[in-house]
């Protein structure tokens, strides 16, 4: 790049830049000839440059007269606004020459960048900069390599090749490129190989280049005579040689091997599918040639509906490839780390959902990644501040629109194609971003065969869509699907459709996708259809197919999915008649509110109170009813006093019910979430057994299904485990079957209690192998959904597993993950295992104090679970009056092993009182048992036989798995201090058969196994 001020000369792209005030540089446009004159005398600056010169210089070997110097002497000076009565820049000496006189200054010797500005950081192409940087490594060793880089436009083929040529400069290495150019009148031959010569000749080795050329290219000398200096040029002269076309690409392959013969020479080609056949056909004869060099040519080209020359690229890329004389490196759109680490995103869910939004509107193209965000950006949506982008509205509150650079781009290529296909892909469109062509060719007009050829032709070249999966109608028919490249572009034929040949085409689709899917199948298509229907303007049929969609996602557990649902319903709402309209909001509100209160979600409180108004202003009172529970299960997590009032006022509401099953439903559900929150109490136990009759009794099998989920509670907390599994188990799947018909039936409550109840019983009931099983399954569902709640609370439970088993390390290291120790570490949990609500932090806290009482630091466990046992009685929340049985249990046990007897004494006769006010065998049974131990301590036998004794019958009656062997182990003890040995040979016998049955239920290798045999030891 040669500079006289205020102009920039840059030869290599054959471009004069003049730099404003402003410091922007703007194009000044001279004609070809004209900028080669110029260019000789910047080259030359400060000499006489003869007529004659000029002449041999620029039009060697042709009969040209001195004047027409003249003509382009006067383009320079209109170019430049030059005056040659005052020359500031050329300085004519008739009958003899030229001279520039402006100072030039030249900013580098060669600019081997391949775009004005400097690359951004490389994100996501790691493996294929490792794959280049391998390729130059062989080249290195001798093995010449050939490398082609495809991928759709924008995909990032030039930042790839930027950030790997930057390393190769940095490591002493010969390079040069060309750009292939869209040549629209027929591009010139060899273009981006000139180009890369000229670079190599102004390059710090020009003079060996040069050399090189004369030796052994003599064609390609000649073309660039006009860059050669003025010895070189004489030597050219001397040289015979043939045409230049027959002999120029044997020469070029030669010359390739001198230059690439003692030290290593990167070749890039840019834009290879415009290249020009002869530039081809050398890239085909190099390839073929049996060389030793230390040459690494690498080139780029779209692979995507703007490759210009797609076939014949395409054969010799075939035909390379299966012949193995090159490699190829296909990029493919950023995934979903690759652009959080573009933007910097927080890992919170507003992060995640945010970059989950750019992935999906950009499609991973990092081209339009940027162009999205610059847009955005300047609506003020989104901001950056140093990298970090982030959304300054919500999500649901951001307008997409395609920036007019796209658009533009897009319309154009759109426009090459002829009518049909136009049709075909505006028509396909209108179905989304995935399509078939039974759905599609009958908005198009075409038949389904005919639209699936039009599909298949755009493949073949990946012009705008590409092939995706196969899919299987109701009907049986198997049918292709296809995928648009780009939501982006499927945009662009959307907005090029007017509204009335919209909603047709939207209607067409409808019925046509209803025909392909029977009644049965209807869900699997059901959003789609709403969607559609919906564009239509048929807002019943839409909402219609809108509620089958959310419980689709409420049997995944797909929380935000079923949100976004119901965000959609809401707005279709709106157009329905007045009658109709408040009901179905009253019923979308209550879903809403269901799965608010599913995420523990604050946004719960204020909408079931909501609902409970607007149910009660509409006279609905079963949707009042079900609305007060809500309200009370929302406010026992903070206060589980306070939801008392509520639960009543549910139970009320029952009486204006005419149904007898539907009235003991919302019955049975008060008095079980009446215990499940604030514990167990005798009246509310019976008022649930006499509202199971007429539940049972009612023939909508539904209604029973869904008040039996809520009984099964009752079953966890009063040791009827079994039971507990089964009720779920069986009434689970009756909910599942009919969600789509029963809109009404909150069906989170039953998968609540088949993932957490159920791996819950099988700890309880002494099968830990089957538990560990239930938590990775019931975990893994959780964290693909993003369930905070439901995770903490799987993590806690299973932590009391490890607790009972006696792996305290384990324990800690799970409330270690919860964040429990992060004052002390300074590590952070991540979003999802972070511990927001009061009962899930105090599960944790009781976790952390009897893991660190079974660790040795009997002092520090001790005082966190008393602080724990006085912030719980201050404020019970919900559950609570049932953990306080496993923190006093912890306590007392803690207690007796630092030696504080007396203390141990008052935490095991609190356990006792508090487990005997329920029916929990579990922990009335533990209770005695740690009384019995404390007893014996204390040297009152009797006193322990007693205790020992109420828990041996206990777990003789009902059994309870986790204190059996504990129990019996306690009681053969005490039998042989009161020298009653053949009593303790029988529970001691006992003892081995419970734990060992325990221990068998564990995988074999299980860390659980050691830890669990040694605290039976």
């Amino acid at each position: 790049m040669k500079e006289f001020k205020p102009f920039r000369l840059d030869p290599a792209n054959h471009q004069l830049w003049r730099l404003s005030d402003e410091g922007e540089l703007a194009s000044v446009t001279i004609t070809s000839k004209a900028f080669d004159v110029l260019r000789y005398l910047v080259e030359h600056p400060g000499r006489l440059v003869s007529h004659e010169e000029l002449l041999e210089a620029l039009w060697s070997g042709v009969a040209v007269q001195p004047e027409v110097l003249k003509g382009h002497m006067l383009a320079i000076r209109h170019a430049l606004g030059d005056d040659a009565q005052r020359p500031r820049y050329v300085e004519t000496h008739r009958g003899r020459g030229y001279r520039f006189i402006a100072e030039v200054t030249s900013a580098q010797k060669t600019d081997n960048r391949l775009s004005p500005a400097p690359a951004s950081v490389l994100i996501g192409r790691n493996a294929p900069l490792l794959a280049l940087r391998e390729a130059l490594a062989q080249a290195y060793k001798g093995l010449p390599k050939i490398v082609l880089v495809r991928g759709d436009a924008g995909i990032g083929k030039t930042a790839l090749v930027e950030t790997f040529c930057g390393d190769v400069s940095s490591q002493h290495t010969s390079l040069s490129y060309g750009r292939c150019i869209e040549g629209f009148s027929g591009a010139e031959p060899f273009y981006p190989i000139i180009e890369a010569l000229s670079r190599l000749i102004k390059g710090a080795s020009g003079s060996k280049v040069q050399d090189a050329l004369i030796a052994v290219a003599p064609s390609w000398a000649s073309q660039l005579a006009g860059l050669l200096s003025r010895e070189h040029r004489a030597q050219l002269q001397k040289v015979a040689h043939i045409s230049a076309r027959s002999r120029m690409i044997g020469e070029f392959c030669e010359l390739l091997e001198v230059l690439a013969e003692d030290e290593p020479f990167v070749l890039l080609l840019e834009d290879l599918h415009w290249a020009d056949f002869s530039t081809l056909d050398l890239i085909s004869a190099f390839a073929r040639r049996k060389s030793s060099v230390k040459l690494l040519l690498l080139a780029t080209y779209r692979s995507d509906e703007w490759a210009a020359r797609g076939p014949v690229l395409g054969q010799l890329v075939n035909e390379l490839l299966l012949h193995k004389l090159c490699e190829s490196i296909h990029l493919t759109g950023l995934d979903r780390q690759d652009i959080a680490e573009y933007v910097c995103a927080d890992d919170t869910e507003e992060g995640r959902s945010f970059v989950q939004l750019l992935l999906h509107r950009s499609g991973g193209n990092p081209l339009f990644l940027r162009a999205i965000l610059e847009h955005l950006q300047s609506l003020r949506m989104v901001s950056n501040e140093q990298g970090r982008w982030k959304n300054e509205v919500p999500l649901a509150q951001i307008r997409f629109e395609i920036p007019q650079t796209i658009s533009h781009v897009v319309e154009t290529k759109i426009s090459t194609l002829d009518d049909e296909t136009q049709r075909a892909l505006e028509a396909a469109s209108a179905v989304g971003d995935v399509f078939n062509p039974i759905v599609a060719a009958t908005a198009a007009g075409l038949s389904a065969r005919r639209f699936e050829e039009v599909c298949e032709t755009l493949c073949r070249t990946r012009t705008f869509i590409h092939r995706h999966d196969m899919d299987t109608l109701g009907n049986g028919e198997v049918v292709r699907l296809y995928r648009f490249n780009h939501a982006l572009l499927r945009e662009v034929l959307l907005n090029r459709q007017g509204p009335l040949r919209l909603a047709q085409s939207h209607a067409l689709i409808g019925k046509e996708l209803e025909k392909s899917y029977p009644s049965e199948l209807k869900a699997h298509a059901a959003f789609q259809l709403a969607e559609q229907f919906s564009n239509a303007r048929e807002w019943p049929k839409a909402l219609t197919y809108l509620k089958i969609a959310l419980q689709t996602a409420k049997r995944r557990y797909a929380h935000q999915d079923a949100l976004a649902i119901l965000d959609t319903a809401d707005a279709i709402t709106v157009h329905l008649s007045n009658g109709e309209r408040e009901f179905a909001q009253a019923l979308l509100l209550e879903d809403r509110a269901s799965i608010y209160a599913a995420n523990h979600d604050p946004r719960a409180m204020q909408a079931f109170t909501n609902l409970a108004q607007m149910s009660e202003q509409l006279s609905l009172p079963d949707i009042q009813a079900r609305a007060e529970l809500g309200v009370a299960f929302t406010l026992s997590w903070q206060d589980a006093a306070a939801c008392v009032p509520h639960l009543e006022s549910a139970s009320r509401l029952s009486a204006a019910q005419a149904e007898p099953q539907l009235k003991a439903r919302i019955r049975l559900s008060s008095a079980a979430w009446r215990m499940w929150i604030a514990g167990w109490d005798a009246e509310q136990a019976r008022v649930c057994e006499e509202n199971l009759i007429p539940l049972r009794n009612g023939s909508d099998r539904q209604i029973t299904a869904w008040g039996l989920i809520e009984y099964s509670m009752i079953c966890l907390i009063s040791s009827r485990y079994r039971e507990c599994l089964e009720t779920v188990d069986t009434n689970l799947e009756i909910l599942v079957r009919h969600a789509a018909d029963r809109p009404e039936f909150n069906i989170f409550r039953a998968i609540w209690m088949a993932h957490l109840g159920r791996p819950w019983a099988y700890t309880l009931l002494g099968e830990w192998g089957r538990a560990l099983k239930e938590f990775d399954a019931s975990e893994a569902l959780f964290v693909g959904n993003a369930n905070r709640y439901s995770i903490c609370t799987l993590e806690t439970l299973r932590g009391f597993l490890y607790l009972m088993a006696g792996d305290y390390q384990a324990v800690k290291d799970i409330c270690g993950k919860l964040g429990f120790y992060k004052d002390k570490t300074g590590q952070q949990p991540s979003a999802l295992y972070t511990l927001v609500l009061t009962n899930e932090i105090r599960h944790c806290k009781l976790l952390a104090g009897a893991a660190e009482a079974g660790l040795g630091d009997l002092a520090g466990g001790i005082d966190i679970l008393k602080q724990l046992e006085q912030d719980t009685l201050a404020q019970p929340v919900i559950t609570d009056w049932y953990w306080l049985f496993v923190l006093e249990w912890s306590l007392a046990n803690a207690l007796l092993r630092s030696g504080d007897v007396a203390q141990a004494r008052l935490h095991a006769d609190r356990m006792i009182d508090r487990s005997d006010r329920t029916i929990e065998v579990t922990w009335r049974a533990m209770a005695r048992e740690v009384r019995c131990r404390i007893a014996m301590e204390e040297g009152r036998l009797d006193q322990a036989s007693r205790l020992i004794d109420d828990a041996l019958h206990m777990i003789d009656v009902v059994g309870a798995p986790i204190a059996d062997w504990r129990i019996h182990r306690t009681a053969a003890q005490l039998l042989d201090l009161q020298g009653d040995g053949a009593g303790a040979s029988l529970q001691a016998q006992l003892f081995h058969r419970k734990a060992h049955r325990v221990l068998d239920s564990l995988p074999p290798g299980h860390r659980l196994r050691e830890s669990f045999a040694r605290l039976m030891a």
